[in-house]
């Protein structure tokens, strides 16, 4: 049985989201069931107002202490603005999202700073600070109270507000960072156009474009928002968003080009549009290679790899990985050359691709499975059953 004691720090921690383990993972199951048994838990501290979203216990507290606005307490000891931003009701209930800005206005009003959070001791060597506004942007996607604390200064550039922002597809949220007063900077753009990469989200490249980030522009990151895009395997429409706006397909980032990291992909529709705007093509080399087996050209290939034993042996080591590429976009042409020259259509790619979930060592006919390619798994069955 918990002391009273216990059982409010009991409530605050399932009322948060989790510090030790991401952020959208957890329900509030137990702080549910925390007040069904004893509903006066509550009421015990301005601390449990504001994760509950209680606006009118928060001014109660506030005119009781003043001081109540900015100390900081519980059992992470941070502010009542904290607690707010990174409530677990705030993130799951999102139709009581103006209970919370409530509740955030009564603190700000009383003096809380909007620049307020946390120090992430959890996630890796290096503690990160985690803002209010991260809680409300990147976690809850609540664009209201966003709004509410970049209107009163908060600081939209730092590691966390840009990366998570861009996820779930939250375009009122992104909405409301563009138009801040405190102005997102060229970086911080840069890395909410790559992350809509990473969540395929055109109406979100789009967004982005219109209000200025610029689509060459890598920001911390090794790869531009194009490369970012093909990287991800966006569908065509996302890459010509980009090279509308300018993206400059001929730019290498790390010795790596666009088109040669769309040959290696197998994308042969991303190849067509890059010729079609007058991009040249790699011709020479692997990469060289690499786009011939886009484009379906097995006679030219077999023809190039028996010229050259040497490039022949570095072509057949990124085999594996190139035939899950493909089967992976289901990009029939490529896949049918990698088939016909690989030893095995089981060969296996030893690295997988973390982001797609494919595990080490899968197959090509696994990774079409896996990311439910119809026509890549009939082409890698048919030409098993053709090879017995």
């Amino acid at each position: 049985m918990l002391t009273h004691s216990a059982a409010v720090d009991a409530l605050l921690v399932a009322s948060a989201v989790p510090v030790s383990a991401s952020h959208r993972s957890g329900t509030l199951d137990e702080a549910r069931a925390l007040l069904q048994a004893d509903p006066l838990l509550a009421e015990q501290s301005i601390y449990t107002a504001a994760v509950l979203g209680n606006a009118p216990a928060v001014r109660q507290w506030i005119e009781r202490d003043p001081a109540l606005a900015t100390a900081r307490g519980g059992p992470y000891d941070w502010d009542a603005l904290t607690w707010c931003c990174f409530s677990r009701w705030l993130r799951d209930e999102p139709a009581r999202a103006e209970d919370f800005v409530a509740v955030a206005r009564t603190l700000i009003d009383a003096g809380a700073p909007v620049n307020t959070g946390f120090m992430d001791v959890a996630h890796g060597p290096t503690p990160q600070f985690e803002s209010a506004l991260y809680g409300a942007a990147g976690v809850a996607f609540c664009a209201p109270l966003t709004a509410l604390l970049l209107a009163h200064g908060a600081d939209p550039n730092d590691d966390e507000v840009p990366y998570h922002a861009a996820e779930h597809y939250a375009h009122d949220v992104v909405e409301a960072l563009l138009t801040a007063p405190v102005p997102l900077s060229r970086d911080s753009l840069a890395t909410l156009l790559l992350r809509k990469a990473d969540w395929h989200d055109l109406h979100g490249v789009q967004q982005l474009l219109q209000h200025g980030a610029d689509p060459n522009h890598p920001g911390p990151w090794p790869h531009s928002p194009l490369l970012q895009a093909i990287r991800r395997d966006n569908h065509v429409a996302i890459i010509e968003t980009l090279l509308d706006a300018g993206a400059d397909a001929a730019r290498a980032f790390n010795g790596v080009s666009a088109a040669s990291l769309a040959a290696w992909h197998g994308r042969t529709d991303v190849l067509q549009l890059f010729a079609a705007r007058g991009v040249e093509l790699p011709q020479e080399g692997l990469d060289g290679i690499a786009v011939d087996v886009a484009f379906g050209d097995v006679i030219g290939v077999r023809a190039r790899l028996a010229a050259d034993g040497d490039l022949r042996a570095a072509f057949m080591e990124r085999l594996p990985e190139f035939m899950g590429r493909c089967a992976g976009n289901d990009s029939l042409a490529p896949l049918s050359v990698l088939l016909q020259l690989a030893p095995s259509p089981d060969v296996r790619w030893a690295a997988g691709d973390g982001y797609w979930q494919i595990p080490p060592n899968s197959s090509a006919l696994e990774v079409a499975r896996l990311r439910k390619q119809a026509a890549a798994e009939r082409l890698i069955r048919e030409f098993a059953a053709g090879a017995e």
